[in-house]
C-alpha cells in the first residue's frame, strides 16, 4: 500500500517536472522565432524601412536640442560605431523595435515582461534604457538573442519563473488534488484498518463474554434440573424449593441478557418505539431499587437518595426509562472496586430534571470518557471476564435519552469513581403532548 502510494507521487512529480521542462522549451522557441522575425524585418531593404531611415534622419537634423532628448530617452549610437552600424540603430528607432517585439510575442501566446537590449559586435550596449541598467549582465548572458549585422537584439525576461508557474497553474491544481487525494485514501486506509482491528477485538471480546455469560446459567439450570429428577429430593421440602428458585433466577438473568441484546438492536437500527407518558423519576428510581434490592444486598452496597427536584414528572417511556435507571445502578454495581456506594440525586434544572448517577468505582481514564457510549465498547479492566457484560448497556441508555430529547454525560477519575449526569427538558403541556402524540 505504501509502495503504491509512493509510486503515484513519484509519478505525478515526474509528470509536473515534465510539464515544466515542456513549457520552457516552447517558451524558448517561440521567444527565437520571435526574434527570428524581428532581425528579419529589420535587415529587410524595403521601400517603408527606406522611407522611415529618411525619416529619422532628417528628425536627428532639425534640432541639436531635439538629438539631446532623443539621446537622453534613447541612449546615443555610442562612440566609435560605423556608419552601418549607426544606420542600422537609426533604422531600429524608427521601427519602434520595442513595439514590434511585444506584439510579435504576443502572436506566440506570450505576455510575459520582458527587457531589451541592443549590443556591438564587442559586448557593449549601444541601446539599453537608464531604467534597465540593473539588468545589463542578466542581457550579456541571456541566450535570447538575434543578430542584426554586427548588432545584437538581446532580450531579458526578470520574471520568466514565475510567469512559466503562473501559465502551468492548472497543471499544478490538478497535481496537488491528485496528491491530497492519494494522502486522504492512505490516510482513510490506515483508519479503516485501525477501526476494523478495534471491532474485531470489540467482537471478539463480545463473543467471549456472550459465551462465558450464557455458559453460567445455562450449566447451573442443568444441573438444578438433574437434581430435580433425584427422587430423594422431592422428601426435601426446602431443597426442592431452592433448586426450583435457582432455576426461576438463572432463567431471569438469561432473559435480562436477551432483552440487552435486543434493547442494543432495537436502538441501533432506528426501530425503537416510544409510548410517552407523564412518569414520576422518583418513583421509578425507587422501583428498580426495591427490584435490585437482592443483589445490592449481596455485594455488600448501599444507596444514598438525594430525591430534591421539586417537580419529578417527566414525559417519557415508562419501560425504556426504566432500563436506563437499571443499566445505569447495574453499571455502578459492576465496576465498584470494593463494597459499591451509589448515590443518586435530581434536581431541579432551568430546563427540566437533572439526575446524577454517582458511584465509587474503578472510574474512567481520560482517554476512554469520549467512547463509553459507543456501542460494543468496554472499558479496558485487565481481564474481558473479570466485569460481565457485552458493552451494549450505556450505548442503549444515551439511545433512549437521546430519544427523549435529553442529554447525557459522563464525569469521572480513575480510582475516583464515576458520575452519570442525565438532563431531560420539562414536562410539556397536556394540549402540546396530545397534539405530539397526534403527529407522532
Amino acid at each position: 500500500m505504501i509502495l503504491a502510494i509512493i509510486t503515484m507521487s513519484t509519478i505525478q512529480v515526474i509528470w509536473l517536472r515534465s510539464s515544466v521542462q515542456m513549457k520552457q522549451q516552447i517558451f524558448d522557441d517561440n521567444v527565437y522565432h520571435s526574434l527570428s522575425q524581428i532581425s528579419e524585418l529589420t535587415t529587410r531593404p524595403t521601400t517603408d524601412i527606406l522611407q522611415l531611415e529618411l525619416e529619422a534622419i532628417a528628425a536627428q537634423q532639425q534640432s541639436n536640442s531635439q538629438q539631446q532628448r532623443l539621446i537622453k530617452s534613447r541612449p546615443s549610437l555610442g562612440l566609435g560605431l560605423e556608419e552601418e552600424e549607426k544606420r542600422m540603430l537609426r533604422r531600429i528607432d524608427a521601427l519602434g523595435l520595442d513595439s514590434l517585439i511585444r506584439l510579435s510575442l504576443i502572436q506566440h501566446g506570450i505576455r510575459a515582461p520582458f527587457v531589451l537590449g541592443v549590443f556591438d559586435r564587442y559586448g557593449q550596449p549601444v541601446r539599453l534604457n537608464e531604467k534597465d541598467e540593473s539588468s545589463r549582465e542578466a542581457l550579456e548572458a541571456t541566450s535570447y538573442k538575434a543578430s542584426v549585422q554586427s548588432l545584437s537584439i538581446r532580450l531579458h525576461f526578470p520574471k520568466l519563473d514565475g510567469y512559466l508557474m503562473y501559465s502551468l497553474i492548472g497543471q499544478f491544481t490538478l497535481t496537488g488534488l491528485m496528491l491530497a487525494i492519494i494522502a486522504w485514501g492512505f490516510f482513510s486506509a490506515v483508519v479503516g484498518a485501525k477501526r476494523n482491528k478495534r471491532i474485531d477485538r470489540i467482537r471478539r471480546d463480545l463473543m467471549n463474554n456472550l459465551t462465558h455469560e450464557l455458559k453460567t446459567p445455562i450449566s447451573t439450570i442443568g444441573l438444578a434440573s438433574e437434581a430435580l429428577e433425584d427422587p430423594d429430593m422431592r422428601k426435601d421440602e426446602e431443597g426442592y424449593k431452592h433448586y426450583v428458585g435457582l432455576i426461576k433466577e438463572e432463567n431471569k438473568r438469561l432473559g435480562v441478557l436477551v432483552e440487552n441484546v435486543l434493547q442494543a438492536s432495537l436502538a441501533d437500527s432506528g426501530n425503537m418505539q416510544l409510548f410517552r407518558q407523564p412518569v414520576n423519576a422518583h418513583d421509578l428510581i425507587k422501583e428498580v431499587l426495591r427490584n435490585l434490592a437482592i443483589q445490592i444486598r449481596k455485594r455488600g452496597g448501599k444507596v444514598e437518595l438525594e430525591l430534591n427536584a421539586i417537580d419529578p414528572i417527566i414525559d417519557a417511556d415508562r419501560i425504556h426509562f426504566t432500563n436506563v435507571i437499571f443499566n445505569l445502578i447495574d453499571n455502578a454495581l459492576k465496576y465498584a472496586s470494593h463494597d459499591p456506594v451509589l448515590s443518586i440525586s435530581t434536581r431541579q434544572a432551568t430546563d427540566g430534571l437533572e439526575l446524577r448517577f454517582k458511584d465509587n468505582g474503578i472510574g474512567i481514564a481520560k482517554e476512554h470518557l469520549g467512547k463509553v457510549f459507543d456501542r460494543l465498547y468496554r472499558v479496558p479492566t485487565g481481564n474481558v471476564h473479570d466485569v460481565k457484560g457485552f458493552g451494549l448497556g450505556l450505548s442503549y441508555v444515551k439511545t433512549v435519552i437521546e430519544r427523549h430529547q435529553g442529554q447525557i454525560k459522563v464525569e469521572s477519575e480513575p480510582g475516583k469513581g464515576s458520575t452519570f449526569i442525565l438532563n431531560l427538558p420539562k414536562m410539556a403541556p397536556s394540549t402540546d403532548r396530545q397534539s405530539k402524540m397526534t403527529s407522532a
